[in-house]
């Protein structure tokens, strides 16, 4: 498991063996089977995450108890800074794995510590920072202007095959369309 986290990293940006060496004696490995909550909204988390392997998603919970999906995560993401998923100490979110997963996982003071002492690392996380702003911007955008059929075909392209691997009600979700109309708009799809 190693291997890959250290392959990752390298494809993150961080050069240097001696630097990838550190993150991972400072990280955790684990194996997790699907389903697995990773981060509950409302409770403390003090950690850094990357999803080495695997699909998690991110949601809520509605006032009727439903969960909502807010995002997707698939190999080799980097999950959400921890300054930005917080509040108060707090998930703003829960994470969730969808399918079985690798996650490596590192206090956010030893992440902080990287940082601050080798540019690989602050590099890193402004590569980071900058893939969130364009992802949620493209997300607002997408859900505010395009049809639920136009919101389908952008998930598509920027997460290929994810129909393949997680239930059709959390991808439903995550359109905001019941799963219903998302059967009706993969079966129109499918015949164009």
């Amino acid at each position: 498991m190693t291997d890959r986290l250290n392959d990752l990293l390298k494809s993150l940006g961080i050069a240097s063996q001696l630097l990838r060496d550190e993150f991972i004696d400072h990280c955790t490995v684990s194996e997790l089977p699907k389903n697995t909550d990773i981060l509950v909204a409302g409770k403390t988390n003090a950690s850094e995450y990357i999803l080495v392997s695997g699909v998690a998603h991110r949601y809520t919970v509605s006032d009727k108890g439903d969960p909502i999906t807010t995002g997707f995560y698939g190999s080799g993401a980097v999950i959400t800074p921890h300054f930005a998923r917080t509040q108060n100490g707090r998930n703003l979110f829960s994470l969730q794995t969808l399918t079985d997963a690798v996650l490596a996982q590192i206090p956010v003071n030893q992440l902080d510590r990287l940082r601050a002492t080798h540019a690989d690392y602050r590099e890193f996380g402004q590569r980071v920072l900058e893939n969130e702003l364009v992802q949620a911007l493209q997300f607002a955008v997408s859900f505010r202007s395009f049809s639920a059929k136009e919101r389908l075909v952008a998930m598509r392209t920027q997460y290929p095959n994810l129909e393949n691997l997680v239930p059709h009600h959390i991808i439903a979700s995550y359109l905001g369309i019941t799963p219903v109309s998302f059967s009706r708009l993969r079966h129109e799809l499918s015949r164009a």
